[in-house]
């Protein structure tokens, strides 16, 4: 045993670690081999192997195979968690259209990085590759199938969604799978048959900014609901604000809430629709 209690790996152990601190092993440098290590220190293979084995274990270092061990890149210490939002009261009408386009417009800009919107940067699009399989489509296109699929969609996308659905123990009539032109027209067509000009919608707080457009050109009333930036909505809060508006529809992201990226554990998500 070591001064202080400690073994003699843990003491390895501690000596490496406080050489990373001072910035004599610093991220990506390789340790010395086990071998290397015995021979100068005049220790035992399990000795070297405990110690790295510890510094692993914090983080320290990496084990690379047939390479080594080597420093990692220290981590930043975590900040604190964010708090939810205080929703406003009362249910309001909505205008954010011109914002909405005031920031869709700066993404033109080269300079700017849109954190507003989820855009890929254009440099990671395979431009290539896309001319080719559209090349290679449009080659195989036969001139009738430019307009069969105008009405309830392209019936092989359809049987592969079908498909799909009945795997994940969801299984669809033929007549219950409605193809739409991206996200936002469903969600727009779900508000639209459940909703009328007046109504309240209770959204998260915050939102994602076109779900406000959607409520502003439906002419409908948002009510926000308090948000956990970690577990989503707060159910207790949702379920006062039922008692107190006579709500017509919900608009919830469950999954990677935007802008929060809030994830809702499953138990939440199966109280949200009991």
């Amino acid at each position: 045993m070591a001064d202080h209690g400690t073994t003699r790996y843990e003491q390895l152990a501690d000596e490496m670690a406080q050489a990373m601190l001072d910035g004599l092993l610093r991220a990506g440098d390789r340790l010395p081999s086990v071998r290397q290590t015995c021979a100068r220190r005049g220790i035992s293979p399990s000795t070297v192997f405990q110690a790295y084995g510890l510094l692993e274990a914090r983080g320290l270092i990496d084990a690379r195979p047939r390479s080594g061990y080597y420093v990692s890149a220290q981590k930043r210490p975590a900040r604190a968690v964010p708090q939810p939002a205080v929703p406003a009261a009362g249910a309001t009408s909505v205008a954010v259209s011109a914002l909405a386009f005031d920031l869709l417009e700066s993404t033109r800009e080269a300079a700017v990085v849109p954190l507003g919107s989820a855009f890929p940067a254009p440099h990671l699009f395979p431009f290539e590759a896309l001319a080719r399989s559209g090349a290679r489509a449009m080659r195989r296109l036969k001139p009738a199938q430019i307009t069969s699929a105008l009405t309830a969609g392209d019936p092989g996308l359809r049987q592969a969604l079908r498909r799909r659905y009945a795997l994940q123990g969801v299984p669809l009539a033929e007549a219950e799978l409605v193809i739409t032109n991206g996200a936002m027209e469903a969600l727009n067509l779900c508000l639209q048959a459940v909703t009328q000009p007046g109504d309240v919608v209770v959204i998260e707080s915050p939102t994602f900014y076109a779900a406000l457009q959607a409520l502003e050109r439906l002419n409908l009333k948002a009510v926000e609901v308090a948000t956990d930036p970690g577990e989503g909505v707060d159910l207790q809060a949702l379920a006062e604000l039922l008692t107190q508006h006579k709500v017509a529809a919900c608009w919830f992201m469950p999954n990677l809430q935007n802008p929060l990226g809030a994830l809702m554990p499953t138990p939440r998500k199966q109280a949200l629709v009991a």
